[in-house]
């Protein structure tokens, strides 16, 4: 992820370069084109960064700690129970 820090700091003294290039200027809000743009780069390079570093592993791990925090979870469990595949049969009602 230092790559994308490096590029986040690269963003950051990019705008406020061009958006104090477009107020010396006047004129048009010409700098937001260039901004937009980067942003969108920006953003993709850290989502393929992220997805990168997802493995099996972590979504396990991730599913049991939302599934833990659940105010619900003894719900989820009765109808994980239920779905086990035991029988073609809709559950029975709570």
């Amino acid at each position: 992820m230092r790559g994308v820090r490096i590029h986040a700091w690269a963003f950051g003294t990019g705008v406020l370069c061009l958006a104090g290039a477009n107020w010396l200027t006047g004129g048009s809000w010409w700098s937001f084109w260039p901004i937009a743009l980067w942003s969108v780069a920006l953003a993709l390079h850290y989502f393929v960064r992220k997805a990168g570093t997802v493995s099996e592993r972590w979504a396990e791990e991730r599913a049991a700690d939302l599934h833990s925090k659940s105010y619900d979870a003894h719900h989820i469990d009765r109808i994980a129970g239920r779905h086990d595949g035991k029988t073609g049969e809709p559950p029975a009602n709570p």
